[in-house]
């Protein structure tokens, strides 16, 4: 016997062929089971709102503590939140200085409409933040934004 025979044996003594009222009663479960979940748009909607108002904590990465909770974006406010002129930058450094004078305070909007609790405006986060607190919410943005292009890449 050879070996791609013997694989073959081995194989089929571990995962022996089904008989046809086997499959026929997997197949009934199978239905069985995907008639538990609804097929009401409505409700499917709903669950679509709330899958994509969940909230990811900010957290100092010193004492573990919680500073704020921050909405993820939904595609269109990506495309609305980054403005396409700084698009064209992989990095922070390679942005020039009149078109990062520009946004300057473009973050604190960003902060604004993403943290939701605390929820405060745009005022209070530039006069509320640190340098180090900016750096975390940009490195949580760019996390959620990997995590979300990786996902696309593997779709």
């Amino acid at each position: 016997m050879s070996s791609d025979e013997k694989k073959m044996k081995d194989f089929l003594a571990k995962h022996k062929p089904k008989t046809p009222e086997q499959l026929a009663k997997e197949l009934r479960e199978m239905e069985d089971a995907k008639s538990k979940y609804t097929k009401d748009v409505q409700v499917l909607e709903q669950n679509i709102k709330k899958f994509n108002e969940m909230l990811d904590p900010l957290v100092d990465p010193i004492s573990g503590d919680v500073l704020c909770w921050v909405r993820r974006p939904t595609q269109k406010e990506w495309e609305d939140l980054i403005p396409q002129e700084l698009l064209e930058y992989t990095n922070i450094e390679d942005v020039p200085q009149d078109v990062a004078k520009k946004y300057r305070d473009y973050q604190f909007d960003m902060m604004a409409q993403l943290i939701s609790h605390p929820k405060k405006d745009a005022a209070w986060w530039k006069a509320n933040s640190t340098l180090v607190f900016q750096e975390l919410f940009q490195a949580h943005l760019a996390d959620v934004y990997r995590k979300l292009g990786v996902m696309a890449e593997n779709f």
